[in-house]
């Protein structure tokens, strides 16, 4: 099952993506063994290389995936049902059935999507490959929220949600045309159905001002219902096309699933007194001059974020060939 993530330039895509792998190989290595990763290895050795510069405090530089348009990797939840895979295989010790959830982030430009979005001719395989997915998750980036409307990040997440809510659309339209496609060759597929998530990038630089404008109080609350109305305040704001899409029902016979919403956040250094000087520097945890220390993340949510797909990998459930190739691959605890 295929998951996009979709981020404006410089909004956070590769430290979410050098976060999330941190979080998935603590949370991988934990006491219960029914989570897995794989990737494959340039997507891995770049995930590695934002994760090791983490560690030494340093943020991921834009430049790191110049060399590569696609980072993915697999989620697989262990399934409590193994009734489907053939008798042979159930009865090998290392083989214990997987629901997986095949996550990508491309780095498609901002000229790729308008003239996709204008013409309705995806003219780049890898906005095909964009348009296949069933899970969007979508990044927002705090630092741009602000109240000053004149402002350029003000305008710019303006048009972030305008090329966001269009592709939204498109999306939904492709999903109906494979649908019929299908219908038409004699396929009974079933409904079609996106599953969208909102990532609330760089919430440690949120404004106060911001939010006394919009009567929010500082830190997000932990209530699920809360929580959603908190994200959602901000986003009626900050991407009003975006969520109205979201929550608009179907578009085309393709429906949308409840969204959830997340936080990112890494803590920095801070001098008392006087903004930092050059590049600002990772707080990290069980730091040691030797080898390091841990990036000081918001870990909770992305566990939050990694049992959230569990739940969707195993509402669709992958073709049984697929999660025999995902054991085939051998996979390894991180």
């Amino acid at each position: 099952m295929p998951c996009a993530l979709l981020g404006d330039r410089a909004s956070g895509k590769t430290t979410f993506l050098g976060l999330l792998y941190s979080a998935q190989v603590k949370y991988g290595t934990g006491v219960h063994d029914d989570f897995r990763f794989h990737a494959p290895m340039a997507s891995l050795n770049v995930m590695s290389a934002v994760y090791e510069g983490m560690k030494d405090a340093r943020f991921p530089s834009a430049t790191l995936k110049e060399e590569i348009t696609e980072l993915s990797f697999i989620f697989g939840y262990l399934r409590k049902v193994t009734g489907k895979l053939p008798y042979y295989i159930r009865q090998q010790n290392w083989v214990k059935p997987f629901s997986t959830l095949r996550f990508s982030a491309y780095d498609v430009s901002g000229e790729d999507i308008e003239e996709f979005i204008e013409t309705g001719i995806a003219s780049r395989p890898l906005i095909q490959q964009l348009l296949k997915s069933v899970v969007i998750v979508v990044l927002v980036d705090c630092s741009k929220m602000t109240t000053d409307i004149d402002t350029p990040p003000y305008k710019k997440m303006l048009r972030y949600d305008s090329t966001v809510a269009k592709l939204m659309v498109a999306f939904q339209t492709y999903k109906k045309q494979e649908y019929d496609r299908l219908k038409d060759s004699g396929v009974n597929p079933d409904a079609p159905i996106i599953y969208p998530a909102f990532v609330l990038s760089k919430f440690d630089t949120l404004r106060d001002d911001v939010l006394a404008r919009l009567g929010l109080h500082q830190g997000f609350p932990e209530d699920k219902r809360a929580r959603r109305e908190y994200a959602e305040a901000l986003l009626r704001v900050f991407v009003p096309q975006t969520l109205s899409q979201i929550r608009g029902g179907k578009v085309a016979g393709v429906s949308m699933d409840k969204a959830e919403y997340f936080l990112s956040w890494v803590r920095t250094e801070t001098q008392e007194g006087m903004e930092p000087v050059g590049q600002p520097r990772i707080v990290r945890t069980g730091f040691r001059p030797e080898g390091g220390g841990e990036p000081d993340f918001s870990y909770d949510e992305y566990v939050h974020f990694i049992e959230h797909f569990r739940k969707i990998a195993n509402k669709i459930p992958d073709d049984i060939l697929e999660a025999e190739k995902f054991q085939a691959q051998a996979l390894i605890r991180p």
